[in-house]
């Protein structure tokens, strides 16, 4: 299979910054043993491109949930002057549920994502999902919950408009309604973060990690990196149509 190869310069000094985000981050989290692995784009980058999908422009890791909270104070302490952690603790507006690591030497602007304008810090971005373990028939109120939670934050910080709010709020209790089709299951799950409404994993495809090599670098990933694809995009190995095949970013101005 013929891999596509990005050339434009702009992404690919993207994706070295983020390389040297994720080299710092990662080992910062191994110090302190605390397990993490790669997960969305960047495991799909790992697995079919040996690192970077050709136009993806960010970096995305889990954290689990026993160890998320341990986890930002270890990295608030330890990471280099030119990053920083933005999470509900240092940014005003912060309406996500997950941190991110900011770059501090490069400015960015988003058409895809105009919500992340919001924030103080412009800069790259690297993502740092938290997952959560539960009763198969505990996530389904869970990630209503998560969703309830993301739009009332915007809200309450005025970032959408009431019209829109109300739209959002429908939305959610059409979920409500909805039944649960694992009512009668209790068997564990990690969650795969809340806009992912119906994602899941389960603790054998991600337990015992294992070392997936990624560019220069190896970093954690899950046991069955296969399934946790499948479940997320399908046949993950066919490549999206060009016109799909977007960045996160409109634009990057590197300091």
């Amino acid at each position: 299979m013929e891999l596509p190869v990005n050339s434009n310069p702009v992404i690919v000094n993207t994706q070295k910054r983020l390389l040297k985000i994720a080299k710092l981050v990662t080992q910062i989290l191994e110090n302190h043993k605390i397990p993490y692995m790669l997960a969305l784009g960047t495991l799909l980058g790992a697995v079919r491109h040996k690192g970077f999908i050709p136009w993806d422009d960010d970096f995305d890791i889990i954290i689990f949930d026993e160890y998320y909270d341990q986890a930002m104070i270890f990295l608030r302490n330890e990471l280099s002057s030119d990053l920083f952690l933005e999470d509900q603790y240092s940014e005003p507006l912060y309406f996500h549920s997950w941190a991110h690591v900011k770059d501090l030497n490069s400015i960015v602007e988003f058409e895809e994502f105009p919500q992340d304008a919001y924030y103080s810090h412009k800069g790259i971005s690297f993502d740092l999902y938290r997952s959560k373990k539960m009763p198969f028939h505990e996530l389904q109120q869970y990630l209503i919950n998560e969703n309830l939670r993301y739009v009332n934050c915007r809200y309450e910080k005025g970032l959408i408009s009431k019209d829109e709010y109300q739209k959002r709020i429908i939305s959610i209790d059409k979920d409500i309604s909805m039944p649960n089709p694992h009512k009668d299951d209790s068997s564990f799950v990690y969650s795969l973060i809340g806009i992912y409404k119906t994602k899941h994993m389960y603790e054998d495809d991600i337990f015992p990690l294992k070392k997936y090599t990624f560019e220069d670098t190896q970093f954690l990933g899950p046991n069955n990196a296969d399934a946790i694809l499948k479940s997320v995009y399908g046949d993950y190995m066919k490549f999206p149509p060009v016109e799909k095949r977007r960045s996160h970013y409109s634009k990057v101005i590197f300091k």
